[in-house]
């Protein structure tokens, strides 16, 4: 059987989701391809690969481009059987009804993705397989994947000799599964809520399980700098840390990058990670107000835990990659100028925000649903939004606060860089009309900043590749409407 895995578009990052699948097919002797929308004529692909099955993952924010794209398939290849997964069919799994898919898997599908395909193929049943939802039914959720180290390492080949990876010499690696927060805005919230009763949530592999993989990859591509995917990479400071520590410094030698939360901000921890190779973190602020932090988004961490941690990464040297969310429901311009000013405050290496998205499944994305917060008559089914860089879907949202909001995103990584211009910024250009000016100074500034959180080398045809990609992305996300 041939799989060909359809995504949106690669960026730096690998899609590790479809490489941990396609690693599963392979094992059971299939053959696998893959394809994205952005970079590729998925009907070229199709024709020369000749798959029996086009497997599709993509986020909410790509929902609309797969659903016309699909109907377009399934127009020209009706026997081409159609499988989604991954975000949003997992959280929005109302489109199994309306769109052209034979099955829809909701949540991990490692234990019954070749089951699914094999059973379609060969026009079998599916109402055995957990996860699974068809249009005549839809199966309940199975036990979550215990043991970790019982999967095979994800297929690095499927996209290894492809732009822009073969030219990137990072690659992203995952120690753990699962989240034990619960913050309103994202999905692991509603993932949680999913699979209660069905297994530890929070899951992690053994040191020695994953060393072995960081090890393979190694020898057989270039790797000047790690990536850690996990949600939250470590919870406390414990065996398995000690562990990791003593072998990654011993073996692997590697810079990395991990995320982690505000409230695991212990000295002892932090200098670990330190000895261990960690050069850059992710930690979300989200919001400059404590109360919004805690009534909104649920996220109960103070604004002294969280200046308290960007006092302890500051003195270990560790650059911080911080997130903050704009035009948040029940705020104004008010709390969104506390937020700039509370992240700028923090000093972050990177001074990174994005725009509220109301996304389907999580606690506030129905929230918001049901106080009619959004514009569209179904703001979450027929028009998903398309960007966390673009202007707040909120109907309570003015057009002058979509403005500042945009003038923010720009311009924040300015004024984090280059403090003597902090006020000029906070208190009067981002009350201007957005502009090409400001666009180009804020790209210029967040990409050197991408490049001090992820700082591996690239060759001169890698970087002009990355500039392309860069420019492309910005071009998208930041459109001048010059009235």
């Amino acid at each position: 059987m041939r799989v060909l895995f359809l995504v949106d578009l690669f960026s730096i990052i690998e899609p590790m989701g479809v490489m941990q699948l396609s690693a599963i097919v392979k094992a059971r002797g299939h053959e696998t391809s893959i394809c994205t929308i952005e970079e590729q004529d998925i009907f070229k692909a199709i024709v020369q690969f000749k798959p029996q099955v086009l497997a599709c993952s993509f986020m909410t924010t790509e929902a609309l481009r797969f659903k016309g794209l699909l109907e377009e398939v399934r127009r020209r290849y009706p026997s081409l059987i159609l499988v989604a997964g991954g975000p949003h069919p997992t959280y929005y799994p109302q489109i199994m009804d309306t769109w052209p898919l034979d099955a829809l898997v909701v949540g991990e599908g490692d234990r019954v993705f070749s089951d699914l395909l094999e059973n379609l193929c060969a026009g079998k049943s599916l109402r055995s397989l957990m996860n699974v939802h068809t249009k005549e039914f839809k199966n309940a959720q199975g036990d979550l994947v215990s043991d970790l180290d019982e999967l095979p390492f994800v297929d690095r080949g499927l996209v290894g000799q492809r732009e822009p990876f073969k030219f990137i010499p990072m690659k992203s690696f995952f120690a753990t599964r699962g989240c034990p927060y619960n913050c309103a805005y994202c999905f692991n919230s509603a993932f949680n809520a999913m699979h209660q009763g069905k297994g530890s949530i929070v899951r992690r592999r053994s040191v020695e399980n994953l060393i072995l993989e960081i090890e393979q990859v190694k020898a057989h591509y270039q790797l000047d700098f790690l990536r850690f995917g996990d949600d939250t990479f470590v919870m406390k400071y414990d065996a398995w840390v000690e562990e990791f520590v003593e072998q990654y410094r011993r073996r692997i030698k590697v810079p990395f990058y991990c995320l982690m939360n505000p409230n695991l901000a212990e000295e002892r921890l932090i200098k670990a990670l330190k000895e261990a190779g960690c050069y850059s973190i992710m930690m979300g602020i989200e919001s400059g107000n404590e109360v919004v932090r805690r009534r909104v988004l649920g996220r109960s961490v103070t604004d002294r835990s969280i200046k308290e941690a960007f006092r302890l990464y500051h003195k270990y040297d560790i650059k911080v990659f911080s997130n903050t969310i704009l035009a948040l429901p029940e705020t104004g311009l008010k709390e969104d100028l506390e937020s700039l000013d509370f992240t700028l405050d923090c000093h972050p290496c990177y001074a990174g925000f994005t725009v509220y998205t109301p996304f389907p499944g999580t606690a506030l994305g129905e929230y918001v649903k049901e106080k009619g917060y959004v514009k569209a008559d179904d703001p979450l089914g027929a028009s998903f939004p398309i960007s966390l860089q673009s202007g707040s879907v909120l109907n309570t949202v003015t057009d002058r606060e979509r403005d500042i909001h945009r003038n923010i995103l720009v311009l924040a990584p300015v004024a984090n860089m280059f403090r003597s211009v902090r006020n000029l910024i906070s208190k009067r250009l981002i009350y201007w009309k957005p502009n090409f000016i400001f666009d180009l100074v804020g790209f210029c500034v967040r990409n050197y900043c991408n490049w001090k959180t992820f700082p591996f080398s690239l060759g001169p045809i890698g970087f002009l590749y990355l500039l392309k990609k860069v420019v492309g992305i910005d071009k998208n996300n930041y459109r001048t409407r010059l009235k």
